[in-house]
């Protein structure tokens, strides 16, 4: 069967496109669609397909495999930021994460000890994510001795924001290559699990590197300009794709077939850096132990117009392509290294709220500055 359907953005009859998708499909053998649960009410941009070759996959066995970039050496701020961040392209930095104290420290034992019963988290029952799904606080003592029981595998995983732990955060340094104290931490996270993981494809308003103390992953990137294909606009929870990560449904969304995206697979020691936006979806191996920080750079007012921006309408006549939307960053983002012996523990954290005020306030003035000018 040909392709039918086209991307949302482009139809100026959305209703008789739907109408004409429903019959072609009828005609050519198409399934009946049943409204996803991730589909947000009211959505119609779905359906159309059929059971075409990757239907019932996992996600990381459909559309169009690429492989991300790896670099064995760490680069310097200035190649960074120019070539990776300003670029919009996410890398691997290979071993980059050895240098942090919890690459040795973090072992069971050793978690038991920092946080034991005094600390109570939110575990996920479900390793497959769902947003919104069954979860229960636990002491964490209680889930390190739960984690590993065979008739738990398909269980059980912990999200633990630790921003309020100066011990914790002292194991952990922010990493190079972009110790500056220009560039603004908003969070500081650790995934655990005995393995098994499945998130959703999901995207975050930040820059991130995820670093692995334990396990693998693989890790699928999609560029923000493949939003339609993967639906985000109809999802139900923002910022994440109603395409289920453990079954792709391609009667439901059949343009999720014909998306390009990169792999990354990362070992322990191993930091992946995804670009701001950048869609993502983690599968994880073994004994799971990862930090994620999201932050940004004191600079990024002047390419995140928040007025505009919206992760959904990326690839659509409706936005830029989002490299050319972040083209817009300073060519040279300012670096003021670190001490080297200063940890997170010592760190200012500006969270994701914060971050968007600051931007907002200082596009404002740079706009009024602009007009008293006469530029604008």
């Amino acid at each position: 069967m040909a392709e039918i359907p086209l991307p949302w953005h482009t139809l100026r009859y959305p209703t008789i496109h739907l109408v004409i998708l429903l019959v072609l499909g009828n005609t050519f053998g198409s399934c009946k669609v049943i409204i996803p649960p991730t589909v947000e009410a009211g959505a119609s941009d779905f359906g159309g397909g059929y059971e075409m070759p990757g239907h019932g996959r996992w996600m990381q066995e459909v559309g169009h495999r690429k492989t991300v970039e790896v670099l064995e050496n760490i680069p310097d701020w200035e190649t960074f930021y120019r070539d990776y961040v300003r670029r919009n392209r996410p890398v691997v930095l290979k071993n980059a994460a050895r240098k942090q104290q919890a690459f040795s420290k973090w072992t069971d034992e050793y978690l038991l000890q920092l946080w034991g019963k005094r600390r109570v988290i939110d575990v996920e029952i479900k390793k497959v994510e769902e947003r919104g799904g069954p979860s229960e606080q636990w002491p964490f003592e209680k889930f390190v001795r739960e984690m590993h029981k065979v008739e738990r595998k398909d269980e059980l995983y912990a999200v633990i924001g630790f921003e309020d732990d100066p011990k914790a955060l002292a194991d952990i340094a922010f990493p190079e290559p972009a110790r500056c104290e220009e560039v603004w931490p908003q969070s500081v996270t650790l995934w655990m699990s005995s393995g098994g993981t499945m998130s959703v494809l999901h995207n975050d308003d930040g820059e991130n590197f995820l670093m692995l103390l334990d396990g693998t992953k693989s890790v699928m990137l999609v560029h923000q300009d493949e939003a339609p294909n993967i639906y985000a606009h109809i999802a139900k929870v923002r910022g994440t794709s109603p395409v289920r990560q453990d079954f792709v449904d391609l009667v439901a969304f059949p343009r999720f077939a014909n998306i390009t995206w990169q792999h990354g697979e990362i070992e322990a020691g191993d930091i992946l850096f995804i670009p701001h936006t950048y869609w993502h979806q983690v599968n994880s191996k073994g004994r799971n132990l990862a930090v994620n920080i999201w932050w940004s750079h004191e600079a990024d007012w002047q390419w995140w117009d928040l007025k505009k921006y919206d992760a959904t309408l990326f690839g659509t006549k409706n936005l830029p392509s989002f490299d050319l939307f972040k083209s817009k960053a300073t060519a040279n983002a300012k670096c003021t290294p670190l001490p080297l012996q200063q940890s997170m523990a010592q760190s200012t954290m500006v969270d994701e709220g914060r971050t968007k005020e600051i931007i907002r306030k200082r596009r404002a003035k740079a706009t009024r500055r602009a007009k008293t000018l006469g530029v604008l």
